[in-house]
């Protein structure tokens, strides 16, 4: 019987236990989609400082420039006004375009009338965050 390699064996274990690349974005997108959803409660209950935890501060988004010419990008939509009111209330739809491991623009559109939101959202470590907020 022939050993396998030290390294050999890590490859077989970090493929095994590694995640599909489309489970990866899936995950992303649920946790761009809490931690978005906290925001607007948080800001709608009146919880200033719990609002700014929603946020990268400049000094680390800084460091990473965010990439605004990719065609996923330039391309995002707002979801229709129709979707973010079916259910009626206080509601929001989210357009999430993942543009790469790092960076995601989230189009938010709200119940109640005004423009949409564009959230430039940046991960850091495992935690994605707001970096930049544009109101409608």
């Amino acid at each position: 019987m022939a050993k396998i390699g030290r390294a050999a064996r890590c490859a077989v274990l970090a493929l095994i236990w590694a995640a599909p690349v489309g489970a990866q974005r899936a995950l992303a997108q649920e946790a761009i989609r809490l931690q978005v959803q906290g925001f607007y409660r948080d800001e709608r209950d009146h919880r200033w400082p719990d609002v700014l935890d929603h946020f990268w501060v400049g000094k680390i988004t800084a460091r990473w420039t965010a990439p605004t010419s990719h065609p996923a990008w330039v391309g995002a939509h707002p979801v229709a006004r129709d979707s973010a009111c079916g259910a009626g209330g206080d509601h929001v739809a989210l357009s999430i375009a993942l543009i790469d491991d790092r960076w995601a623009r989230v189009l938010v559109t709200s119940c109640g009338g005004e423009p949409p939101d564009e959230l430039w959202m940046l991960r850091v470590g495992e935690d994605w965050r707001i970096a930049r907020m544009i109101r409608g």
